[in-house]
């Protein structure tokens, strides 16, 4: 979008040039002005923020009958004048931040004094112009790191989330007083990367850096450090009557498990590690899938046809919001969060057919329907950097292979790659970090770009991959554990071989397992039907 002066200013050039026509144009300086300032600051903290007007005030050599005041630029929404005998002051209000958005805007107020030029004052003589400049600058905005948790001592990668950063050429970033590398920003502004350094426990806030930005860019977003914690190899109880895992979540900054099971009541079951140990678990009704927001603040969970905020500690509920136009049979099925915060939740049918997907926008609190694609019982997965989640899908009734899926954040946008295709089994996808590898039906193991680099064994039933795609931790009931495979390499579709022999597990999970790694990448949590089984991640 170009601004103009506009109209406004445009119709002010044209008084002052009539009522100029009308008189002597100032030639004695009776009317001469004088200003107080000739430059007028405005600073918003963000396109959110309201900056209040700023008045100056203008004087006459002689009591003048009128005073012009036009203005222009695209910093100033009006620029008003109250006269008094040989005084006027004018009070200049800027644009509203929201209307522009970020970025350094300019403007400029011209003011004249015009004097009768005759008796009856039906001609005015113009005096002196005096112009004031505004200079009016709107900070980016940063919303959120992700992932907001990292780990001491180890240096990662992660993706600052918000909007304006082009305006100002954004180009450093610190974590703290700490400055990250390889920082790298968005076409159109709103997502950057950057790697941080390896970094002792403690919070950093996140500050952004620009050779266009007077002053320091507002931040509110700290990324949380942690120091690895060693869990003990232990199993956890399911509540009673429960033989499905449907969602397995684990939540770093407070160091619990969130799952949602098909136990009585359909509960979203929360298990915390407190004082040294797995806490019992607590729990809310009525659910069937769930995620944590981008930033921890809330869980996001799934009914039927719903989207409930969830509190991450007590578990108190929100204010649920409804699916709109949810089609006749069908159920929200799967639920992902990108680094935008908003949620991709996927629908399903008792059996085979396609239904549309759901975006749930937090700042809207509202549910939007995605018509296209629809997806077969879509199952998705995101990376942990949250730029993007594989979607596969299909039925066992299936006869011929379907599109896999990916979703991007950037553009909350459903395509399907050019390869694979195929119909998805039981074992929920894979992917690491920064979406660099992906592993599909616990056999497939593809790059971030979909090129297959090679397979695992057939008898795999659940897959976590290491936080830096470099191994993929395969739960192997046949082979009697967990088996590792480098994963780094591309074995040119050919099969992988494992590291070394199987690690058993601490207990047998049971059928239907979910598996997932903390960021750590040194605990494994792999929950099926009968238990959940904390287990330490072989060292291979």
């Amino acid at each position: 979008m170009q601004y103009l002066p506009g109209a406004r200013g445009v119709a002010g050039l044209v008084l002052i040039g009539l009522l100029a026509g009308c008189g002597s144009g100032g030639g004695d300086g009776a009317a001469e002005t004088q200003i107080s300032t000739n430059a007028i600051v405005f600073r918003a903290s963000s396109p959110s923020a309201t900056v209040a007007p700023q008045s100056f005030t203008a004087s006459f050599g002689e009591d003048i009958a009128h005073v012009a005041v036009v203005h222009s630029g695209n910093a100033i929404a009006s620029a008003t004048s109250v006269l008094n005998g040989r005084t006027a002051e004018i009070t200049v209000t800027p644009t509203a931040a929201n209307t522009i958005g970020p970025g350094k805007f300019t403007g400029a107020v011209a003011v004249t004094g015009y004097t009768c030029a005759d008796a009856t004052c039906t001609r005015m003589s113009a005096g002196s112009t005096e112009s004031v400049s505004i200079d009016y600058q709107i900070s980016p905005v940063l919303e959120r790191v992700t992932p907001y948790v990292a780990t001491a001592g180890v240096s990662d990668q992660v993706l600052i989330r918000g909007f304006g950063f082009r305006n100002f050429n954004v180009n450093a970033v610190s974590f703290g007083d700490v400055a990250g590398t390889e920082v790298r920003v968005n076409d159109n502004g709103t997502e950057l990367l950057a790697t941080h350094p390896a970094l002792a426990a403690g919070t950093y806030t996140i500050r952004l850096s620009a050779p266009d930005h007077d002053g320091e860019i507002p931040s509110a977003v700290n990324l949380l450090v942690q120091d690895p914690i060693a869990f003990a190899a232990t199993t956890l109880d399911h509540l009673a009557g429960t033989t499905t895992v449907r969602s397995l979540e684990y939540d770093p900054e407070r160091r619990a498990l969130l799952l949602t099971t098909d136990a009585p009541s359909n509960p979203l079951v929360r298990y915390a590690f407190q004082d040294g140990a797995w806490a019992a678990p607590a729990q809310v009704n009525g659910f069937l899938g769930a995620a944590l927001s981008a930033n921890g603040s809330q869980i996001f969970g799934i009914t039927a046809n719903t989207l409930v905020p969830v509190d991450p500690v007590t578990l108190a509920l929100g204010t649920a919001v409804t699916a709109p136009s949810l089609e006749a049979n069908s159920a929200l099925k799967n639920i992902v969060v990108g680094n935008d915060n908003r949620a991709l939740i996927t629908t399903s049918l008792p059996t085979s057919g396609t239904t549309p997907a759901y975006i749930y926008d937090p700042a809207s609190n509202a549910l939007l329907i995605v018509t296209s694609p629809e997806l077969n019982n879509g199952t998705p997965v995101i990376s942990a950097i949250r730029t993007a989640a594989v979607i596969v899908q299909g039925d066992p009734s299936l006869t011929t292979d379907v599109p896999v899926y990916l979703y991007e954040t950037a553009t909350n946008s459903i395509t399907a790659t050019i390869t694979p295709t195929l119909r998805q089994n039981a074992v929920v996808p894979a992917v690491d970090r920064r979406f660099s590898r992906v592993v599909i039906n616990g056999v497939r193991v593809y790059s971030g770009a979909f090129a297959l680099l090679g397979t695992l064994p057939d008898t795999t039933v659940a897959v976590a991959l290491k936080p830096d795609g470099t191994r993929a931790y395969a739960y192997d009931p046949t082979a009697g554990g967990i088996l590792v495979y480098d994963i780094s390499v591309d074995r040119d579709e050919a099969a992988y071989t494992a590291l070394g022999p199987a690690t058993p597990l601490a207990g047998d999970p049971g059928p239907g397992v979910r598996m997932t790694i903390t960021p750590d990448g040194g605990t494994l949590f792999v929950a099926g039907g009968a238990r959940i089984v904390v287990q330490p991640t072989p060292a291979l």
